[in-house]
């Protein structure tokens, strides 16, 4: 799957003349071009929310419509003007910066070893988990090659080297979840760029059962077909992608409650979000305040 999503990124970042014989260039984004352009997404969200909300759409409607969180509804509808995003007060650094350009020149130099990565930086001092230094060099490999910075603009100084001036925009990486996340959404709420992606991986042979699997699935559930059920099932049970197969299995094990989400309108979500809610605030406040002020806080939250 990996050289399919790789495939599909090479020709996303292709230019339109083929004629040319000249290879693609890198489409680099300045860090204050790519947070324009983020916020511009947010502002388009942002005036459709309330151009929704002035037609009579519900909330839970205007929120089912545009794939967001009734909570991210509810902010933009309580702001009569753009609500611009605030950086956070205080950014902590990873303990695993000092070494990451170590890190980077030996994985462009060949070593992609994790496990040996690790203990070459332990040896330089390094106190942080295993996981962290995993998480790093899952990033480096999806990540293109045009993406890293190259080795001879990393200081002398061991694990150190100077933040490059620009980078690739970190939208060209098409990785397995991003996927996921372009097939789920509504095909109105995607922008063009997303819409090529989209049509690049319906032209991937290996791709065909998953995205048709996952497309069935999303329709069978938007559209509230219980009598496509069964057939759906015996698809993904039959289908050659062994994550469908579990998940069909996990489904016709609890068949029952499946059904019947597909078939009535009555749901337990709210109960069960009001159930989440009071758990954290239980959670927030153990070992801080006594079960009086426990109390009022769950009454003013309910």
């Amino acid at each position: 799957m990996q050289q399919s999503l790789r495939r599909v990124e090479q020709a996303t970042l292709a230019p339109q003349d083929n004629t040319s014989a000249q290879p693609p260039t890198p489409v680099l984004l300045v860090p204050n071009q790519a947070a324009e352009s983020k916020r511009d997404q947010r502002l388009e969200r942002y005036e459709q929310v309330h151009a929704l909300r002035q037609q009579g759409y519900q909330i839970k409607d205007i929120a089912h419509h545009l794939g967001m969180g009734k909570r991210t509804v509810y902010t933009y509808l309580s702001h009569e003007t753009f609500p611009e995003w605030q950086p956070p007060i205080r950014r902590r650094g990873s303990g695993l910066d000092p070494y990451k350009g170590y890190l980077l020149e030996q994985w462009q130099q060949g070593q992609q070893q994790t496990k040996q990565l690790f203990i070459d930086i332990q040896k330089q001092g390094y106190q942080g988990s295993y996981a962290t230094v995993a998480r790093y060099t899952r990033q480096l490999r999806q990540s293109p090659p045009q993406a890293q910075p190259p080795p001879e603009t990393l200081n002398d100084f061991p694990g150190r080297g100077p933040a490059p001036q620009n980078q690739t925009a970190s939208s060209t990486s098409l990785s397995a979840r991003r996927a996921a996340w372009l097939l789920l959404q509504r095909a109105e709420s995607l922008t063009t760029e997303q819409k090529q992606t989209l049509e690049h991986l319906y032209q991937q042979p290996e791709l065909t059962d998953a995205i048709t699997l996952a497309q069935g699935f999303i329709e069978l559930v938007r559209q509230r077909l219980p009598e496509d059920l069964d057939g759906w099932l015996a698809k993904a049970a039959n289908s050659s992608v062994k994550v469908f197969q579990t998940f069909a299995k996990g489904l016709k094990e609890d068949y029952d409650a499946v059904k019947a989400g597909l078939t009535l309108e009555v749901s337990n979500g709210p109960v069960e979000g009001l159930n989440n809610r009071l758990k954290m605030l239980k959670r927030q406040m153990f070992g801080r305040a006594g079960l009086d002020l426990l109390a009022k806080r769950f009454i003013l939250t309910s």
